[in-house]
């Protein structure tokens, strides 16, 4: 019964994951080698409360939070290549 709305909002979480991984919290860019792991939700009753537009946002904010918490960090691209001059 916790879990009763959770097929009404799944495409709205996924929305709001796809968003949140898209434009990461610290430099914007994709995110990369990060996993996340649902343990609760706690839904309104209320239909109203449960729509995209309360789910995609609360969910990046949610995702964005546990990012920041689990101290991140950059990585710098690197790139070896051998030129031949002929």
């Amino acid at each position: 019964k916790g879990v009763q709305y959770l097929n009404e909002i799944k495409d709205s979480c996924v929305a709001g994951f796809q968003w949140a991984t898209k434009e990461g919290v610290l430099a914007e860019e994709n995110v990369r080698g990060v996993r996340f792991d649902i343990h609760d939700v706690t839904l309104h009753a209320d239909a109203i409360h449960r729509g995209g537009g309360q789910i995609i946002p609360t969910a990046r904010r949610v995702l964005y939070a546990s990012m920041l918490t689990a101290k991140p960090r950059l990585y710098e691209p690197v790139y070896l290549c051998e030129v031949q001059v002929c």
